[in-house]
């Protein structure tokens, strides 16, 4: 890896723009510089695309920054990560066993995700990796966006690969007590939880700020962090809501206690400047290339990787003198057999390039026409995406609402779950656009529902609705 190499990070936030610049300089890294933007509402996507392009090429012209040298980070929420264990026979062809099944781990089809994972552990009959999804048309976005300003990307992260690389990276391979990056940036909270040198488990939520910590602790329970766990854990806290003053707000009754800015110490800043650890992941996403890191995900599509990368000096020199040494050695015998090889070779490509063409031909021709039947079954069987009737639910529901099933056929949905009271949640349900016919499937039952030591009695209920047979289009 060459020394005095720089880094551009590119982090897109739901409400920000953050750009960080880092540089190696023999065996630290600096943060040369970097800018904190607030974003425009998603109503003014032109304009606030032409801020982007505006602000990133200012900075870009500002450091004389290598575009062939960026990192970029896409907002949590636009990715669905999984942590998943198959069995050890799937290693051999893991990408096609991934893209076979992303419609199980996913709301949408193989043919709209790009995903990478990483292998976490390898047991005689398992694996445990992390694979993260993310929908084409959301990248794409992002990328086009890039192209417009000459950015062709080394790496397509999302803050919490960047983050855990950046603490991995002050770690280092010493095993430390159970710990969570805490990434506080409303309105969600993201939370990593970390068991030695592992990483375990990845969250993203919404946290309001009244019950944050409550709910951070019913998280880790999920988790299978209990008791005694939690009192010891530590919670490297950061993010831009974390920056805004929250921080102290955090930790001020049992159990959670040990929270704490996360490690910065080995990134050098400018004279008499603190060290921004609120921009903790955002400072992570461009160490991968400068330093060794430990998660190594990629979403950039496998067709946009670089294939050669930067070698260092010596290495090149040790490979030219070695390719001199073997061509000095070569024959003529040797040569002139190669040559006539390449040139039977070449007869045979030309004599068979016809049938190879017609052949593209028909199979571009072939997905074409799969493409075009695709859209009209779309068009002809008029459904509601599953991701849609989820957000309308979403949206519509009263908080205290916990849905715990889900079932979509055709025009027909059942959702089943625990309110205050159920019967209130036929009139919210009737007047949403998205469905009609609303009632319920089986009778309304009181059962005593348990959080904590607060007990309270909630009904459990099941509604049918069906879908309008008219939706408004998106």
């Amino acid at each position: 890896m060459a020394l005095f190499n720089s880094n551009l990070g590119i982090d897109f936030r739901q409400n920000h723009l953050i750009l960080t610049f880092l540089r190696k300089t023999l065996n630290r890294v600096r943060l040369v510089d970097y800018r904190i933007y607030p974003l425009w509402s998603e109503g003014q996507k032109e304009v606030q695309q032409a801020q982007w392009i505006s602000l990133i090429t200012s900075f870009i012209s500002k450091h004389q920054v290598n575009k062939e040298r960026v990192a970029v980070s896409i907002p949590r929420e636009k990715a669905v990560v999984r942590f998943l264990r198959l069995p050890a026979a799937t290693k051999e062809n893991l990408r096609q066993v991934l893209e076979y099944e992303a419609p199980k781990y996913t709301p949408f089809d193989k043919d709209e995700v790009y995903f990478d994972y990483q292998v976490l552990k390898e047991e005689k009959d398992w694996i445990h990796l992390i694979a993260v999804f993310v929908r084409k048309t959301e990248l794409e976005a992002y990328l086009t966006l890039l192209r417009r300003i000459g950015i062709r990307p080394d790496y397509v992260q999302i803050p919490s690969t960047a983050a855990l690389n950046l603490f991995f990276y002050h770690e280092g391979e010493k095993a430390s007590e159970n710990a969570v990056l805490l990434d506080l940036s409303n309105p969600y909270c993201e939370m990593n939880l970390i068991q030695g040198r592992d990483w375990k488990e990845s969250f993203h939520l919404a946290l309001p700020a009244e019950r944050r910590e409550e709910r951070i602790v019913q998280v880790l329970k999920q988790a299978g962090v209990n008791g005694s766990a939690i009192e010891k854990l530590s919670l490297f806290v950061y993010g831009l809501d974390a920056a805004e003053g929250t921080l102290p707000e955090l930790g001020q009754g049992e159990p959670l206690k040990n929270f704490v800015p996360p490690p910065l110490t080995r990134i050098d800043v400018g004279k008499n400047e603190a060290k921004p650890d609120y921009i903790y992941a955002s400072i992570g996403l461009p160490l991968q290339g400068l330093a060794r890191t430990r998660v190594g995900l990629n979403l950039l599509p496998q067709e946009m990787r670089r294939k050669v990368r930067q070698i260092a000096k010596p290495l090149f020199a040790f490979l030219v003198v070695l390719a001199v040494l073997l061509a000095g050695s070569w024959g003529f015998g040797v040569y002139s057999y190669y040559r006539n090889d390449l040139d039977r070779l070449r007869s045979e490509i030309k004599k068979r390039k016809p049938e190879v063409e017609a052949i593209e031909k028909l199979q571009k021709r072939r997905g074409e026409l799969v493409k075009e039947i695709s859209e009209l079954e779309k068009i002809r069987s008029g459904e509601a995406r599953k991701i849609d009737i989820l957000k309308e639910l979403t949206q519509v529901l009263p908080p205290t609402v916990w849905i715990w099933n889900l079932k979509c056929s055709g025009r027909d949905v059942e959702i089943s779950g625990f309110a205050d009271s159920a019967s209130e949640l036929i009139p919210i349900l009737d007047k949403s656009p998205l469905f009609e016919r609303v009632e319920f499937s089986s009778p309304v039952t009181k059962e005593r529902d348990r959080r904590g030591t607060a007990e309270k009695e909630r009904e459990r209920f099941k509604i049918k609705m069906k879908l309008e047979s008219r939706r408004p289009g998106p």
